[in-house]
């Protein structure tokens, strides 16, 4: 029979291991929740800055994923719209198929976006091209849409003077690129890159002269003295960020000292697009927001 002291250390146990088990479920459940929320459509408010004194200025606003707020995300109707509404630029996301196809897509997976589930750099570009979109925008008046490949969304900038703003995805690939910038050069258009991954733009400026950029949440003094290292390196951060904007925009105004310029994403909020800019980043990237009224 256990004595009272084995029981007491059993008793701590089981109740350590409950505790741990609590605490594993409820980060499961935290995690399935933010997933569940992620894959919700926005409901984005179109907007403009017809009515600011942005109106006349060299503001360059840049679709996110395409203009995602009327059509579904990295698709060629997205890329579309957003040239006929006039945007100066158009972000992408891109990954390589197995068999060597760089096409666009933000998620590693194709679950929030389309019919089926697959990893999309483990999947050939045939495998892909037998998945439909299912998710976005309108994807109603887009029956059967199909992956989008980085030469069409190429094509599509070209045909609407777009200037192309490319995101490199997960730190890989890297031995690649140089066919990205064939397909680019193939059809002149103008091109920056933009990544997480400090890596994949120090690999880049090896074999090009594209503008690149540094994305980043909240910068931070060690980004701007890393950017300062590669030649035509700016910072792009999150304008959505409540630390970017303290102290009068004192690190968006510190990059700008260092010589460092400076881009933001996915902002959507008129008012606080006026006052990055007003700190002088002049490339907005955003889902929802063009320069003419609504009609």
């Amino acid at each position: 029979m256990a004595s009272s002291k084995s029981k007491a250390v059993l008793a701590a146990a089981v109740a350590a291991g409950t505790a741990a088990g609590m605490f594993a479920g409820k980060h499961i459940a935290n995690k399935i929740e933010w997933f569940k929320n992620y894959c919700k459509l926005v409901d984005y408010e179109l907007a403009d800055i017809s009515n600011t004194d942005m109106k006349d200025t060299d503001i360059k606003l840049t679709a996110h994923r395409g203009y995602r707020a009327v059509a579904p995300e990295n698709t060629l109707p997205a890329f579309i719209e957003a040239g006929k509404a006039g945007y100066w630029g158009a972000e992408c996301d891109i990954y390589m198929t197995r068999d060597g196809v760089w096409v666009l897509h933000h998620d590693p997976i194709t679950y929030r976006m389309m019919d089926k589930n697959r990893v999309v750099e483990a999947s050939t570009y045939n495998q892909l091209m037998k998945l439909n979109y299912t998710g976005g925008h309108n994807i109603d008046k887009y029956p059967e849409l199909k992956i989008c490949t980085f030469e069409e969304y190429i094509k599509v900038c070209a045909e609407y003077n777009m200037h192309a703003v490319i995101e490199l995805k997960y730190n890989r690939n890297r031995k690649h690129y140089g066919k990205l910038l064939d397909i680019i050069n193939k059809y002149g258009v103008d091109a920056d890159f933009i990544a997480f991954s400090f890596e994949d733009l120090v690999d880049l400026r090896k074999i090009c002269d594209n503008d690149l950029y540094y994305l980043v949440d909240d910068i931070k003094d060690e980004q701007i003295e890393s950017a300062k290292t590669l030649e035509n390196c700016g910072i792009s951060y999150d304008g959505n960020c409540d630390k970017n904007v303290e102290n009068d925009c004192e690190m968006i105004k510190k990059c700008h000292e260092a010589g460092i310029k400076t881009a933001t994403w996915a902002v959507d909020d008129v008012e606080r697009i006026e006052t990055l800019f007003n700190a002088g980043t002049k490339y907005i990237t955003t889902n929802s927001v063009t320069y003419n009224e609504i009609k």
